[in-house]
């Protein structure tokens, strides 16, 4: 920043950046992130857009809500409760889910539970406003109103079926439900049957339109699509006949025709058109993925819709009016990921579909390019050492990556220039190839120490190799699947099915059974925190010294299957199925923590204080249990002024308005407050804004606006390090 742009702004940024320690690693579970699939993988239950609002609810007490088209933000909701349903009642955020939860916010960022009375257990699965009142419907015919979204009332429904959704429009609430069940009000407090010609279970109603030009469309099971021609959400409705006998879960329309999303469906229907065009299996090119799609919204020319595990596509028109080319909005990868491991700051994930995925700091990763005739392999199991990475799985199928320079030619056109700039980078990861055939076995533990490699899998296989290269089968005394191998200071120990643990010495050729009085699948062994851990079945965990001596059964407090453990800074954490999450600092007490998902979690890594996870259908989340502390900077600064904005309320008079555009600089997922002061004292520092570094470069910009009618003072800047 220049001296005159300083003297132009009255002000000196201040580089006093403080750091926050913490005494001891904590997990935070409200700093989850997902490094994939993106922007997460939540299932999203509803979507609503409202202008340049975007907001999504799941699982796990997940809700993202998206500015400006920018990144969808986590809000803190406070719940692990699902969420159902979304919507805006005026400018205040509702959002419904399960056990009688009803969250409300007035930014979109911190959520609170409402008051209900009399308060309910019963899930609420649909929300919806006018003006002046909002409903929200669920089991068991439930119904309750408020008038300002913070205290809500029992309504009489009339019913006792579930009730799945809710809308308004022209004046009337309508409902839906199971059997066919459609409710009816105007007041949001009486409400009184509307029969329809179906007893299929309906899932979803919508308003859809402007005022008395708009209809209400309602979906279901079974392909049920009904469509009312009177606004009125009374008499009058019709099938709209879907074609198809999958369930249907959301309803869109825009200036070009209807959308109709489900369980492995897309299906269009152009305006003034009587038939239904199947997206996924009739569109030549940009076809949308068969996926179950949760929720569909409409725009000008283009729909969006969302799903399981986060699935986001955005629609867009061709040339054809019944023709939409579909996009995954980013690109991300679904393939479930079942081992996780770090070599030097380098993550790799392995999976289904011969999936590897890498990563230098676990935020952002990359698929790597596997030969082609092998790319229907699931890969079970990934290990090895800084210099070679070995990726095991199905049918015997093992990979290779070797580290070693290389060069890459990078070419670019710079105006009318080309430009040639060679790179040089590591192999390591990033180049893989097939071994020769060396067993047919399927296989997945895998273990490396610097002259040794060692592979395990079915019929209590196990194979050795001084290189990597070349195996040798070794004798066992089991026949029960081999999960998991790790390499102890002294030997090695195996475990597996039926509470199969074996051990060895360092040659790892002569393998003898140790008993652990337990039939669970031991499905994981690792050495963590300078402690040997297995984890299984039924929230099996057991321990040992690192030597494989004095076994230990521990109480988890969890029936769960445990998948994988691993250790940051004093603290053992346990991963497993419908995101299983246990923490201990004895290995004796385990407390649950809170994750953002209810999906599988099949392993887990730590790198310099960061908690790693992946699983079940792309799962990879990240947690920086340890603070980063290095500051962050200001890179950038930059003011302007504008003498033409009105000054609202003041008859629109000319004002000077002063626009100051900040850049910040740090690691990703930092969190910071920016503080402001004029005269540097202690006690002056005021809090302007708290700020998370999200985006994988570390960079952060702020634009702050201010008016100028009186002059404002000089003031000092500088960033302090929440954690």
């Amino acid at each position: 920043m220049s001296p005159s742009a300083v003297r132009n702004a009255a002000l000196v940024i201040l580089l006093a950046c403080a750091a926050v320690a913490c005494a001891a690693a904590e997990l935070n579970p409200d700093r989850w992130r997902w490094s994939n699939p993106l922007p997460h993988g939540n299932n999203v239950f509803d979507l609503l857009v409202s202008g340049d609002l975007a907001v999504e609810v799941g699982d796990a007490g997940t809700l993202y809500v998206q500015w400006d088209g920018g990144r969808w933000a986590p809000a803190i909701t406070g719940v692990s409760n699902y969420l159902r349903s979304v919507t805006l009642f005026g400018l205040r955020f509702i959002a419904v889910g399960e056990n009688g939860c009803i969250l409300w916010s007035d930014d979109g960022k911190v959520f609170q539970r409402a008051v209900l009375s009399p308060a309910t257990t019963d899930w609420f699965e649909g929300v919806a406003a006018s003006t002046q009142r909002a409903v929200a419907v669920g089991d068991n015919g439930s119904i309750y109103t408020t008038t300002d979204g913070t205290n809500w009332t029992q309504a009489a429904s009339g019913t006792a079926e579930w009730l799945r959704g809710v809308a308004f429009g022209n004046g009337a609430f309508v409902a839906v439900g199971e059997n066919g069940t459609v409710r009816r009000s105007t007041s949001g407090t009486t409400w009184n049957h509307v029969a329809v010609s179906t007893t299929n279970h309906l899932n979803r109603i919508r308003y859809l339109g402007n005022g008395t030009s708009g209809q209400f469309i309602t979906v279901g099971d079974g392909g049920a699509a009904l469509a009312l021609a009177s606004a009125q959400g009374s008499s009058g409705w019709t099938s709209l006949a879907s074609g198809t006998t999958n369930n249907l879960f959301d309803v869109a329309v825009n200036d070009t025709g209807t959308l109709l999303v489900g369980d492995q469906e897309i299906r269009f229907q152009a305006a003034g058109e009587s038939t239904w065009t199947n997206h996924i299996t009739s569109l030549p090119t940009n076809a949308p993925p068969a996926w179950t799609y949760l929720s569909a919204w409409g725009a000008t020319n283009a729909f969006l819709v969302a799903g399981r595990t986060g699935m986001l596509l955005e629609g867009s028109r061709t040339n054809n009016a019944s023709l939409y080319a579909w996009q995954p909005l980013p690109f991300s990868s679904h393939a479930w990921l079942w081992d996780l491991t770090v070599q030097n700051s380098l993550h790799v994930a392995v999976g289904d579909l011969a999936t590897i995925l890498t990563s230098l700091d676990g935020v952002l990763w990359a698929r790597e390019v596997v030969p082609g005739p092998t790319t229907n392999t699931v890969l079970l199991g990934v290990g090895g050492t800084t210099n070679l990475l070995l990726a095991a799985g199905n049918a015997g199928q093992v990979f290779i990556s070797r580290a070693g320079l290389t060069n890459l030619t990078v070419t670019n056109l710079v105006g009318t220039n080309l430009v040639i700039t060679n790179t040089t980078f590591n192999t390591l990861g990033v180049v893989w190839s097939p071994l020769p055939p060396f067993t047919s076995n399927n296989l997945q533990g895998v273990a490396a120490l610097s002259n040794r490699f060692v592979l395990s899998g079915a019929r209590g296989s196990i194979y050795t190799s001084p290189d990597g290269s070349n195996w040798t089968a070794q004798t066992t005394p089991t026949t029960n699947f081999l999960s998991s191998v790790v390499a102890l200071p002294e030997g090695w120990i195996a475990t597996g099915d039926h509470g199969t643990l074996l051990r060895a010495g360092p040659d790892a050729v002569t393998w003898s059974p140790v008993s652990l009085a337990t039939t669970n699948w031991l499905y994981r062994a690792r050495c963590a925190g300078n402690r040997l851990v297995v984890v299984g079945q039924d929230g099996t965990i057991c321990t040992a010294d690192p030597d494989g001596s004095n076994w230990t059964l521990r109480t988890s407090g969890t029936t769960a299957r445990l998948n994988d453990v691993t250790f940051v800074d004093g603290v053992w954490y346990v991963v497993g199925n419908q995101g299983t999450v246990l923490a201990s600092t004895n290995l004796d007490t385990w407390t649950p923590v809170r994750t953002p998902t209810i999906k599988s979690i099949f392993a887990a890594a730590a790198w310099e204080g960061q908690l790693s996870v992946a699983g079940i259908e792309g799962l990879l989340l990240r947690n920086p249990v340890l603070p980063r502390t290095s500051p962050v900077n200001f890179l950038g600064y930059h003011r302007s002024v504008a003498t033409n904005t009105p000054l609202p309320g003041i008859g629109g008079t000319p004002i000077p308005t002063s626009y100051e555009l900040f850049l910040f600089g740090g690691e990703p997922d930092q969190y910071f407050k920016f503080q402001s002061c004029t005269n540097l004292a202690p006690e002056a520092w005021i809090n302007n804004a708290t700020l998370e570094l999200f985006d994988p470069s570390g960079t952060l910009y702020l634009l702050r606006t201010r008016d100028l009618t009186n002059t404002p003072p000089r003031e000092f800047y500088r960033t302090v390090l929440n954690p």
